[in-house]
């Protein structure tokens, strides 16, 4: 028991002999000269942050910076969606491009069936001519 009892009286007289405000002060915090204490808005003993001419200079370039950027970048996606929709225009246009060079084959095929039905028909009546012509090509009705 005297052990604790010695132990107890050592903390005791550590903690006594130790400032109770002991802590580092921050340097980037403005010094508290009494002015807070004497605020409306701020209870006593609470560093108000006050004007720094350098912090707003700083804030300012950060401002102006983010602003260049944000325009910048504004401008990229801008690009980058005019090209988005050109490349889509042009897709529609090639697609339509096809469906028409396809509607002309099949339109031309269809001429040229009807030609060798035709040719059938005839060849089937006697005509020589038409059992011996070639069977017709889909180009030449292009």
């Amino acid at each position: 028991m005297n052990r604790i009892t010695v132990m107890a009286g050592a903390i005791g007289a550590l903690v006594a002999t130790t400032p109770a405000l002991a802590q580092v002060a921050d340097p980037n915090q403005p010094a508290n000269d009494g002015s807070a204490a004497a605020s409306m808005t701020a209870p006593p003993g609470v560093v108000t942050p006050g004007a720094d001419p350098g912090v707003a200079a700083a804030n300012a370039d950060v401002g102006h910076a983010l602003a260049t950027q944000t325009a910048t970048e504004h401008a990229e996606r801008a690009s980058q969606q005019r090209a988005y929709r050109q490349a889509l225009a042009a897709r529609r246009q090639t697609i339509a491009r096809i469906h028409a060079t396809q509607a002309e084959r099949e339109e031309a095929y269809d001429r040229a069936m009807d030609a060798w039905h035709a040719q059938v028909t005839a060849c089937h009546q006697g005509n020589r001519q038409a059992c011996l012509a070639p069977t017709p090509n889909p180009d030449d009705f292009r």
